[in-house]
């Protein structure tokens, strides 16, 4: 699959669902949001971003926890470069479009907080009870 046939909307509509009812404190209809998103991750591939052929951590508070930068289409992902580059953490990056569950080690390490849907905006952290 070619960087361009990636397109995730629907994705993005759960995550705006998800900060509406946050926002509301609905949390039975987040709990049904985040089944849906589950559902979403387990039959779609995201664009991940690499170095070496491993999945790229960003430091994400203390205590060596860190977060994996996805995006949902060709768009984030330049955006998310440009993003990395403006900090000088683009050296080295490739993307590989897989399924979030491609790196199985990773829900494994307790310092993993999930991934980060789209950088440039910080929109959503994929918990890790969802993969």
């Amino acid at each position: 699959m070619k960087l361009e046939e990636i397109s995730n909307p629907e994705f993005k509509n759960y995550i705006n669902l998800a900060y509406m009812q946050g926002e509301n404190n609905n949390h039975e209809a987040i709990l049904k949001i985040e089944s849906d998103m589950q559902e979403y991750i387990q039959n779609h591939e995201f664009i991940i971003s690499v170095e070496d052929n491993s999945p790229v951590k960003i430091p994400y508070g203390n205590d060596g926890e860190y977060v994996v930068p996805v995006f949902t289409d060709k768009r984030e992902y330049t955006l998310g470069m440009q993003y990395f580059s403006l900090n000088v953490m683009d050296e080295n990056k490739e993307c590989i479009i897989e399924k979030l569950d491609y790196f199985k080690k990773l829900k494994q390490d307790p310092n993993f907080l999930g991934y980060l849907v789209n950088i440039s905006s910080v929109s959503y952290i994929i918990n890790t009870d969802l993969i």
